[in-house]
């Protein structure tokens, strides 16, 4: 079992997440979209990789160490969004808020039973709702998101964490 720091345990869980967030795996799933579009798909790929963060830390460490974690991962994100993510800094603010809401209605479905391609499909279903993708690229997007949200990897990563001071 990995003892770590929870800026080490940040790390390791920002490692796992950033592989899911490549722009060039749009076109690998036939989205053709703009970079606005695809702003947006990456901040809700990231949502859904740190829903999924948090879900492992909240149910894997006591709240104590989770919340350690979750600073430093939180921390870690705002580090990348320009540099690593490539996203507009200015939005980083509004993805903070947007990623609380997101992360209530993603638990809300959790709680209700909802596996993770049900919590995959309520969020292409937004995207949809939203305009960011038309409804001939939903099955195609939600694809993308079984394939590069790591859920498991995520699960085990902190199964076998301790944290330390």
């Amino acid at each position: 079992m990995p003892r770590l720091s929870p800026a080490d345990a940040a790390q390791n869980l920002y490692a796992i997440i950033s592989h899911a967030l490549s722009g060039a795996a749009l076109e690998d799933y036939g989205l053709s979209v703009s970079p606005a579009q695809g702003d947006q798909i990456l901040r809700e790929l990231l949502s859904l990789c740190l829903f999924w963060a948090w879900s492992a830390l909240d149910a894997g460490l006591a709240d104590k160490n989770r919340d350690r974690v979750w600073a430093m991962l939180s921390q870690r994100v705002g580090d990348a969004w320009a540099p690593d993510l490539g996203l507009p800094l200015q939005d980083l603010e509004s993805y903070t808020a947007e990623l609380s809401q997101r992360r209530r209605l993603y638990e809300s479905l959790a709680r209700e039973g909802g596996n993770p391609l049900a919590i995959a499909t309520e969020a292409a279903g937004f995207m949809e709702a939203e305009s960011i993708i038309g409804p001939e690229d939903r099955l195609k997007l939600l694809a993308l998101m079984v394939d590069l949200v790591p859920v498991d990897e995520l699960g085990a990563a902190v199964e076998e964490l301790e944290i330390i001071d």
